[in-house]
């Protein structure tokens, strides 16, 4: 089996940057797989024979993020070659990759979700007049808050805009920014169908929850993720509905993650699907796992076979 992981995205090239090698996510996948017996190899989907090596394994351990690991091209090329591989398909993978359009998905499940903008651009750096300030600028196709900032005055909105752009983030909106809680909230697939994970909250000295702040390294604000013990039940009960909802709508496979922020009034506000949420050990996923009693190994082992029993041919690959 083949474990895909390289720097595809600015996510994952910052990743692979900042974090140490022994706490990668590839680290922690091949160590995994080796110890339940499956017999795993890296490979990295920017190298030039990626094509036909990949060709030659039984099934790909998905582990790439943003643009050209998550939004659906690496999946429709591997649904092309007929290769099993984990995470969502074509379809769920890019609208969870495209935060205005999972946004227009949240309305029509009747998730509650900020307000956001039209998108922007360096021409269009106005902010609105009704449009509420402070705000989140953001790129639509950002991942591990890579293409984030908060904007306090509309003088900021301009140099940020163009910061964006030199960073390859072409498309950016304004997210009304919610005072509150950050949380986050898995859904795994079971023989008996989604089993919701309890909840993650986001603990961090830093002004919102930023790359620096969720990659970690040098002079990032500690972070620390925790169960809440004081969420009201119905809080709970709406963001699992939400990441449930989303889960069958788009026809996810493995898992899935919503991230939500939670107003002082306890309502839950969506912001964005993960359909391949990190796996280091300390993730949000593992943890919230293990926090229902699933080890590490057996989340790889589930995911990996799920994977493989709802691969479906290239019709022109079955005889």
């Amino acid at each position: 089996m083949a474990v895909v992981a390289g720097p595809v995205s600015q996510e994952d090239a910052l990743y692979l940057r900042t974090v140490p090698r022994a706490q990668w996510s590839l680290t922690a996948l091949l160590e995994a797989l080796t110890d339940s017996g499956v017999h795993c190899e890296h490979l990295d989907p920017t190298a030039p024979d990626f094509v036909t090596r990949i060709t030659g394994f039984d099934a790909a351990f998905l582990n790439v993020h943003g643009p050209y690991g998550e939004d659906g091209r690496i999946q429709g090329l591997l649904d092309f070659l007929s290769v099993p591989y984990t995470s969502s398909g074509v379809l769920a993978s890019s609208v969870g990759m495209d935060k205005l359009v999972s946004k227009a998905v949240f309305a029509h499940l009747g998730i509650a979700t900020p307000r956001s903008s039209q998108l922007l651009s360096p021409r269009t750096a106005v902010v609105a007049a009704d449009f509420p300030l402070p705000a989140m600028l953001k790129a639509v196709d950002g991942g591990s808050s890579v293409g984030l900032r908060l904007i306090e005055r509309s003088d900021e909105l301009a140099p940020a805009l163009a910061d964006m752009t030199e960073r390859g983030f072409t498309r950016c909106f304004l997210e009304e920014f919610i005072t509150g809680r950050a949380m986050t909230i898995s859904v795994i697939p079971t023989g008996d169908g989604l089993l919701c994970m309890p909840p993650l909250e986001f603990v961090t000295s830093a002004a919102y929850y930023d790359e620096s702040t969720k990659l970690g390294g040098a002079g990032a604000p500690e972070i620390e993720y925790r169960v809440p013990d004081d969420l009201p039940a119905h809080t709970v009960k709406e963001m699992a509905r939400g990441a449930e909802a989303l889960h069958a709508f788009l026809d996810c496979r493995g898992a899935i993650r919503v991230d939500y922020m939670v107003d002082e009034n306890d309502v839950p506000y969506a912001l964005e699907t993960n359909t391949i949420p990190g796996l280091q050990r300390h993730s949000n996923l593992p943890v919230s796992c293990a926090e229902a009693g699933i080890s590490y190994d057996e989340l790889v082992i589930g995911l990996l076979a799920e994977a493989v029993k709802r691969a479906t041919p290239a019709p022109w690959t079955v005889s």
